[in-house]
């Protein structure tokens, strides 16, 4: 029961960082899911569970991003690309980048990875 319970508190805070890196509110992003407010709140916390179609409209109606599910196994790795769930979960966030920012991040971290070899 635990796990379920720490998937939910991930899952909002994955959530919650979208909303507010979208810049919108709880009520702003309820409004465009279809839903209320206190019902976002309480799924950002954790303490509610998400089905699907709800999980949906926040994500493609509500932040205007498509939904992705990934499953990992007991060490984070996810199926079929062999790294760590930290190292795919910076991927991807470098992947939503837009592109005029996205090269010069990259620029970075290609820099500080030839420090490190």
């Amino acid at each position: 029961m635990a796990a379920w319970k720490d998937g939910l508190r991930a899952l909002g805070h994955v959530l919650r960082a979208h909303r507010s890196a979208a810049g919108l509110t709880q009520a702003e992003l309820a409004r465009r899911a279809g839903i209320s407010g206190k019902y976002v709140s309480e799924i950002e916390r954790g303490t509610r569970d998400v089905p699907f179609s709800t999980l949906h409209a926040l994500v493609h109606d509500g932040l205007r991003r498509r939904l992705e599910l990934r499953f990992a196994d007991a060490t984070g790795h996810t199926a079929g690309n062999g790294y760590p769930r930290a190292v795919a979960e910076i991927a991807r966030s470098l992947a939503d980048l837009p592109e005029e920012r996205r090269g010069p991040v990259l620029a970075i971290v290609r820099a500080l990875l030839r420090v490190v070899q």
